[in-house]
């Protein structure tokens, strides 16, 4: 069985630094690289929640997503990337661990949360006709953070007006 560290062997450096009070001071939580591929920020009702995070953009990474990983930090997950905004379904085969699922458009903005996703059902979550990222998180990190319809991740695969710190794409 593949673990979430091997699986994500090439991304170590997750987390490091970027929490309070490790190397850099209680204003780098709020200040966690925008613009870095391995990393997403929730911007939610309550202030900025960042994710370490594996990016999932081709078809054999969508296809494989966290199939077989038997445990995840709270603070990671995994970013589903499409080319551009359609119908999305997903399913938990060969999952083990349960998920919460969180749809978005192209700007980064939540359209549909699917919590507490069982592992290896093979039922299809739709998360609607315009998707254009999901992100799998631990089963309750959603509501345990607050995380909302409507609240926006910022990451540089979202539109340059999400981005903005990003720059133009």
């Amino acid at each position: 069985m593949i673990t979430l560290s091997i699986a994500l062997g090439a991304q170590a450096s997750f987390g490091q630094g970027r929490h309070q009070g490790e190397g850099q001071g209680a204003a780098s939580a709020s200040n966690a690289p925008l613009c870095d591929p391995n990393t997403v920020q929730i911007v939610t009702q309550d202030g900025p929640v960042p994710f370490s995070i594996a990016l999932a953009q081709t078809a054999a990474e969508r296809s494989r997503g966290l199939m077989y990983v038997a445990s995840m930090p709270e603070d990671m997950g995994m970013l589903f990337v499409y080319e551009k905004a359609g119908p999305v379904s997903f399913w938990m085969k060969n999952t083990l661990i349960p998920l919460d699922m969180i749809f978005t458009d192209t700007r980064g903005v939540i359209v549909s949360i699917h919590k507490n996703a069982i592992p290896h059902d093979e039922t299809p979550i739709f998360g609607g006709n315009a998707i254009f990222s999901v992100l799998e998180l631990n089963a309750g990190v959603s509501e345990a953070k607050n995380i909302k319809i409507g609240d926006v991740l910022l990451h540089p695969a979202y539109d340059f007006y999400t981005s903005l710190p990003c720059g133009a794409k």
